[in-house]
């Protein structure tokens, strides 16, 4: 079987004790609701025993600045859906129908056409 935490491009993650938690939220003035999220889904979240409320240290390696650290807040699926507005779920919108240039030079030889018979 296959150990995702090994694979190259599976960056490190780690939960947070509450009190490296509290830490984090005091350091970047900030409070739960704020935070990214990663749902409990996830299948890194779900190797490492996260549970909702749990906070993720991610650290990522970059060429630019060597390591790059991201947090993200273990969610459950309701709480998400709690985040997003159900019409913004489940709704598409409505795209403003923009005439693609072949549309138009099709419009154009039309009206050239009448102006021919005419």
């Amino acid at each position: 079987m296959i150990n995702i935490l090994e694979h190259e491009l599976v960056p490190k993650h780690e939960v947070l004790s509450k009190d490296e938690k509290e830490e984090v939220l005091k350091r970047y003035s900030t409070t739960e609701d704020k935070l990214p999220k990663i749902l409990s889904t996830d299948p890194v979240v779900k190797k490492i025993g996260a549970k909702p409320g749990d906070l993720i240290k991610i650290t990522r390696k970059s060429e630019v600045a060597g390591e790059v650290v991201y947090y993200r807040l273990v969610v459950g699926k309701e709480k998400i859906e709690e985040i997003v507005e159900p019409e913004e779920a489940g709704a598409e919108k409505e795209e403003e129908e923009v005439p693609t240039e072949l549309e138009e030079v099709e419009s154009e030889t039309e009206e050239e056409t009448e102006e021919a018979v005419i």
